[in-house]
């Protein structure tokens, strides 16, 4: 056996005046040579010349069968499919070396393949210079591609019985877990192709946000109105008269105030009240988006119709809880809001100034009634 001398490195202790450190160092060895590998160089020389034969093969073959075809250039194309065609079917050849029966198939598609090259060859070397010329030109490729199934045949790796149904049966396997991952696949995606469906004809069939259909059996007069507020029975009351500041209270139509309007609506979804509080003012829309209309042509009843009330000042506020008399005084902010239709911090500074007035009102004495004492 032979060997080799190489240099490696190790680490040793060293220790100087009682301190130990680790000192790299340096030392020969040697190493085992491998044999070489002659099997290896021969496969690779057999490679390295079976190649270069197949490419003076396809090369000879291309050209013969081009000049057989007038030699244009897409005659050379022409020509050239014969031979990638067959190294086509010599890549499958390898893919399927464990499975034989697969294995024949393919090799018999070779043979075809090469049985036609070799006559259009033959038929070009007869019509260009006799039998002699046809029989060299075709034994050319013949020779060349015979070497590969030969190659093939000396290399295939011989299975028994028993082994090749072991292949067979892994092969299976794997062969059905790539199935199910496959038809797996399928069925995700026709069922997302279901949903889509089922979900674009549900939307459809719904109306347009903020379109109300029309029923044609009910009319405006069967819709029932809300129900009056007493908030809205006292909304029209002068500031002056509800600070008590005049002499009279003028006299107020509570009919034509709390009568509701046959344009309101009683209910309406979330969906629509967001949509109505973030939509802009229509003073503020482009006269073309002030005109159009969102329900796209759909009939809106009259009484479907809603109509937005005008925010109420601070005075009118006041004046509902002067309204209420006493009992402004036993509410809670939460009912105060509730009562007044408004937020809770704009209740509670209402409560706070309507209670102060409250007492302010209450402290005045009227200069007649005053005692002067001598």
């Amino acid at each position: 056996m032979k060997y080799r001398i190489e240099t490696e490195q190790y680490t040793e202790s060293h220790t100087v005046d009682g301190v130990t450190a680790p000192v790299a160092r340096t030392r020969r060895v040697a190493v085992p040579v491998l044999p070489r590998d002659w099997d290896a160089l021969a496969t690779r020389a057999v490679v390295g010349l079976v190649l270069a034969l197949t490419l003076v093969s396809i090369t000879w073959s291309t050209v013969s069968i081009a000049h057989l075809l007038d030699g244009t250039w897409t005659a050379y194309l022409a020509a050239s499919v014969f031979d990638l065609a067959w190294c086509a079917a010599l890549g499958m050849a390898y893919l399927v070396r464990f499975r034989p029966d697969r294995r024949k198939v393919v090799d018999r598609v070779g043979w075809a393949l090469l049985a036609v090259t070799v006559t259009a060859i033959g038929l070009e070397g007869f019509q260009s210079g006799g039998i002699a010329m046809a029989c060299i030109g075709a034994s050319v490729s013949i020779a060349a591609k015979a070497l590969w199934w030969t190659f093939g045949h000396a290399t295939r790796p011989e299975l028994t019985a028993d082994d090749a149904q072991w292949v067979a049966a892994q092969i299976s396997a794997a062969s059905a877990q790539l199935a199910v991952a496959s038809v797996r696949r399928q069925v995700a995606r026709s069922q997302d192709r279901v949903t889509a469906e089922l979900l674009a004809i549900e939307a459809s069939r719904r109306p347009p946000i903020g379109a109300v259909l029309a029923d044609d059996t009910v009319t405006p007069a069967a819709v029932a109105p809300p129900s009056a507020s007493p908030v809205s029975a006292v909304a029209s009351v002068p500031p002056a008269v509800a600070l008590g500041t005049a002499p009279a209270v003028a006299s107020v139509d509570v009919s034509e105030v709390s009568a509701p309007s046959t344009d309101e609506v009683a209910g309406r979804t979330g969906g629509e009240l967001v949509e109505q509080a973030t939509a802009p003012h229509p003073a503020k829309r482009p006269a073309k988006q002030a005109t159009a209309r969102p329900n796209r042509g759909v009939p809106v009843p009259r009484a479907a119709r809603t109509t937005r009330p005008a925010p109420r000042t601070d005075a009118e506020l006041l004046a509902a809880l002067d309204a209420l008399g006493d009992d402004a005084a036993g509410l809670s902010v939460r009912g105060a809001a509730a009562h007044l239709e408004i937020g809770e911090t704009r209740a509670k500074r209402l409560l706070s100034e309507h209670a102060a007035r409250r007492q302010a009102r209450l402290s005045l004495v009227p200069d007649g009634d005053r005692e002067v004492s001598a």
